[in-house]
């Protein structure tokens, strides 16, 4: 795997450099929060930051999925081929890189 970045380029905004090992979790039972999210995927790696679980703005409900980012490749791989149809709180989870932020329609870690 090969992991091409540039410093200081036209598009650069500063700070963090994304490296995209960014996991999309899908089919998540609605008792899932970010702490159950947290403590189950760490096992992977290091976390960076809290786990997403997405929810409606205005009610505030579940929409039964989120997003965990990891600081490298290799914890993400390992937490996509533990976890992938695995069952969490009773539903069999979803866990594949995220599709990127731009609108490609390509995903992180690809």
């Amino acid at each position: 795997l090969r992991v091409n970045r540039s410093l200081g380029g036209p598009g650069d905004k500063g700070g963090a450099v994304d490296v995209g090992a960014n996991l999309f979790i899908g089919n998540l039972d609605a008792n899932v929060d970010e702490k159950l999210l947290y403590d189950t995927f760490s096992a992977f790696g290091r976390v960076l930051g809290m786990p997403k679980v997405m929810r409606d703005e205005d009610t505030g409900k579940h929409k039964g999925f989120g997003f965990v980012s990891y600081d490298n490749f290799a914890s993400s791989d390992a937490a996509i081929n533990a976890m992938h149809n695995q069952f969490l709180s009773g539903r069999s989870v979803q866990v594949q890189y995220a599709f990127k932020k731009d609108g490609s329609g390509e995903r992180h870690g690809s």
